[in-house]
């Protein structure tokens, strides 16, 4: 059962959500969404999967934000950075 979600996976996922909805990892474990890399930690997209807001496909080398994530209310959130 997910926990209480933090400000850090607000910020997370509002970063995705303005980059398309859509990342690949590279092949240290960083989401590049964009054009830009992210400077959110796999730990917290691996929440954000726990969550539903995001999820993954491709054999786990993309996260996509699911429908639910989509749902979100994040508009008093600032971006991750």
């Amino acid at each position: 059962m997910p926990g209480t979600p933090t400000k850090a996976q607000y910020s997370a996922l509002k970063w995705l959500r303005n980059r398309n909805g859509d990342g690949m990892f590279d092949k240290h474990g960083v989401l590049l969404a964009a054009g830009e890399t992210s400077p959110v930690t796999r730990s917290t997209w691996n929440h954000l999967i726990t969550l539903k807001w995001a999820e993954l496909y491709a054999g786990g080398r993309r996260l996509r934000v699911t429908d639910f994530g989509s749902r979100i209310n994040v508009s008093h959130v600032e971006e991750s950075r």
